[in-house]
């Protein structure tokens, strides 16, 4: 669930976000029973990688297929967490989370603090097939959800205050093909959207109500846009661009929801192949990490706050030492505390922590422990960091993980929650 990301603190303020739901999980009637298959024993081993490394996906845009930020920052369900949550902060007690993907259904589940485990408490049909991907707005009122098809759609959510139960309020245009993501800018009166099958953003005006209006901004950015994400000062915008090979910078007027290529440098290179997919930023605000599909390499990035760029500093890979297996690299992560960046590898079938030095930048010390199924598409963390989620679609479950802040473990707690073709989690905390 690359589901609700990237929140402004101020709005968390005694509401902590965290992103929870099961990546695209479809209605309980159609939990696939591939799930079964993956036994108790293989999510709790962490050290279990499966051989077979399935190709990562296929679909529209071949299912290819934050966090953000202090303040200001765009509003994705996993961003709105990470970048919200002190560093040893405990875990709120009234979680809700929220799941979808590449099934006509959306899923609210209450969550247990201490185990992480899901309970689902309402399946709501979609407006369109696939709504691959959530992002919640700042206040936490909102659900905003892509409709992954040729005809891309957006539709906004209203959310209930006690129960997080969702109420369908319109749907528009994504102005393009395909999209991926969706985010909310640090005000909460713009939409981001991204268009993975004709390389498209839109910028979607928030009516009174909550609902959308009609793009009032689209811009072709690169082949196979896959995240439009703000920086935490919500002044500039990032496009990675899969197929072109970089990643687009904006600076973005949040009065009138205006993109303009940022004056600088409107893109910054990618290694050639690599294929930039996510983007999270550290809290600290000098640092960006984009995770590579393609090339399976995380890439440590300077930002520059006055000018709206990045820089490349260094690269690692997201693979043990020697490991060539068949593998894409999808999502990327900053623990609150800022000491940590979580990855998941998809044909590896895991999760990767590394340790990140606060003064370079630098990545080191990767530590790999098992998704608890094939192909995480989507991992998020819990408010507060100490619980995180790995959505895995090609088993179609949800693996909920403990994590260790000290020491950067990962271990498998409650038992896994089908979601069929899993590709979002995302969970919100509610007063």
């Amino acid at each position: 669930m690359p589901l609700l990301r990237t929140c402004a603190p101020a709005c968390l303020t005694g509401t902590a976000l965290a992103i929870a739901v099961a990546a695209c999980s479809p209605t309980s009637s159609r939990l696939v029973a591939s799930d079964a298959a993956i036994t108790r024993d293989s999510a709790v081993d962490g050290s279990a990688r499966d051989a077979s490394r399935p190709t990562a996906d296929a679909g529209l845009h071949e299912r290819d297929s934050g966090d953000v930020a202090p303040r200001d920052a765009t509003t994705t369900l996993d961003a709105l967490v990470d970048a919200a949550q002190p560093t040893e902060a405990s875990t709120p007690s009234h979680l809700i989370a929220y799941g979808s993907g590449y099934g006509p259904d959306i899923f609210v589940s209450s969550v247990e603090p201490s185990t992480g485990a899901l309970t689902v408490t309402q399946t709501l049909p979609a407006f369109g097939t696939s709504p691959s991907f959530l992002a919640v707005n700042p206040a936490l009122t909102r659900l905003y959800a892509v409709d992954e098809n040729t005809t891309g759609r957006v539709g906004a959510y209203s959310i209930a205050a006690t129960t997080g139960a969702l109420t369908f309020l319109n749907a528009v245009s994504s102005g393009g093909q395909g999209p991926p993501f969706v985010s909310v800018d640090a005000t909460g009166t713009w939409v981001f959207v991204a268009n993975y099958g004709d390389g498209s953003v839109s910028v979607l005006p928030v009516q009174a109500d909550g609902s959308l209006g009609a793009a009032t901004t689209t811009l072709s950015v690169g082949m196979n846009a896959h995240m439009i994400v703000a920086d935490p000062s919500n002044r500039f915008v990032f496009v990675p661009c899969l197929g072109a090979d970089y990643i687009a910078q904006f600076s973005f007027d949040s009065t009138t929801g205006a993109l303009a290529p940022n004056a600088t440098a409107p893109h910054v290179a990618a290694v050639t192949g690599a294929g930039p997919r996510h983007l999270a930023f550290h809290p600290n605000g000098r640092f960006a990490f984009v995770i590579n599909e393609t090339n399976s390499t995380l890439v440590t990035y300077s930002f520059d706050a006055t000018l709206g760029t990045l820089a490349p500093v260094s690269t690692v890979s997201t693979l043990p030492p020697g490991d060539s297996g068949t593998n894409t690299a999808a999502e990327v992560h900053v623990h609150p505390s800022g000491k940590w960046l979580l990855a998941s590898n998809r044909g590896a079938n895991d999760l990767v922590v590394f340790a990140i030095d606060s003064t370079t930048g630098a990545l080191s010390s990767p530590q790999f422990t098992s998704s608890g199924g094939m192909t995480p598409r989507d991992f998020s963390l819990a408010p507060g960091g100490q619980l995180v989620y790995a959505a895995n679609e090609t088993t179609g479950n949800v693996v909920p993980f403990t994590f260790n802040a000290t020491s950067g473990a990962l271990a498998a707690t409650a038992s896994p929650t089908p979601v069929p073709s899993a590709s979002f989690v995302g969970v919100i905390a509610l007063p």
